[in-house]
């Protein structure tokens, strides 16, 4: 059985830090709340907290599907690859990623946008998981980011028995 990882592209948005996470919460303690509720990381060359998503990750019971962009790459990521205990994707310029729009080779990456059409949704979850290999994981992309796409991604994800 394929392993389907759902997650936000973009995690650090102003925009999801005011809709999305307590304005009391501690900015460190975001990524372990946002492991909460999904299980995949996507973490940009830019991200300031790289060192806490490490160490969140290092705590973490369950698998987290990361994909790193590579300039936020270094030797402790690739000790967490080789740990194997979660699946770390180095994102390059040749690392394929789809989308609804394009087909070309497997990916273990996707993006799709924020939608609230669950037709679109199917069609792009299966779609996806048609091309990806046993292990995968479905961003949500846009900026805004949509945790309520993810939830409907969750639920179609569940219904298909993936």
């Amino acid at each position: 059985m394929k392993a389907t990882h759902l997650g936000l592209r973009f995690r650090r948005s102003p925009a999801l830090e005011s809709s999305f996470f307590d304005p009391e919460m501690p900015a460190d303690w975001r990524v372990a709340f946002l492991l909460n509720e999904q299980d995949a990381l996507w973490v940009a060359g830019d991200d300031p907290d790289v060192e806490t998503v490490l160490a969140e990750l290092e705590e973490s019971p369950g698998e987290v599907f990361v994909v790193v962009e590579k300039p936020a790459w270094s030797p402790a990521w690739q000790a967490l690859a080789d740990a194997g205990d979660h699946a770390v994707v180095r994102l390059t310029g040749d690392t394929p990623i789809w989308r609804p729009d394009t087909h070309g080779k497997p990916a273990v990456v996707g993006l799709v946008p924020a939608s609230d059409q669950p037709a679109d949704l199917h069609a792009w979850l299966s779609a996806f998981l048609d091309q990806a290999p046993a292990e995968a994981a479905l961003f949500v992309d846009g900026e805004p980011p949509s945790v309520a796409t993810v939830d409907r991604l969750r639920t179609l994800t569940e219904l298909m028995g993936r």
